[in-house]
């Protein structure tokens, strides 16, 4: 959408509007959930992580981390995402990015400059580094 908008300031509001918007993001999410669970017919409901490479370390949950698409420790970012399958296809209809131990002051680990920018990225207070084996969907 952003490449779209082009170059005249649009990108900026875009990236506003998407991460500052007073709306609820579960009705949000959920529309595109049940519209691929109409057109998908779902047999499986798949989890996948993975790794959003990203060398900008202010990034919110960004860190030097394992990510599988990269294959090693890199800055990263590190989500996961439920996804509505049928051997015809697959859609993602939920996601949610982890918050690495550097990230959550609850930890031993917490960096003191990444727990500031917290606020600045919209992380609520109670969210946390969570072990893969306790994803909230599971």
């Amino acid at each position: 959408m952003a490449t779209r908008l082009g170059g005249d300031g649009n990108r900026e509001a875009l990236t506003h509007c998407s991460t500052s918007s007073p709306w609820d993001p579960a009705y949000v999410r959920a529309r595109p959930a049940w519209m691929m669970h109409v057109a998908i017919g779902p047999e499986a409901l798949i989890f996948n992580d993975t790794g959003f490479v990203n060398d900008e370390a202010a990034s919110a949950c960004g860190s030097r981390q394992y990510t599988g698409p990269a294959g090693k420790v890199t800055n990263c970012q590190v989500g996961v995402s439920p996804h509505l399958a049928h051997d015809h296809g697959s859609a993602a209809v939920n996601w949610l990015l982890f918050p690495p131990t550097s990230w959550d002051p609850a930890s031993a680990e917490a960096d003191a400059a990444k727990v500031a920018r917290r606020t600045r990225r919209g992380i609520p207070d109670h969210v946390g580094h969570v072990e893969s084996g306790s994803w909230p969907w599971t």
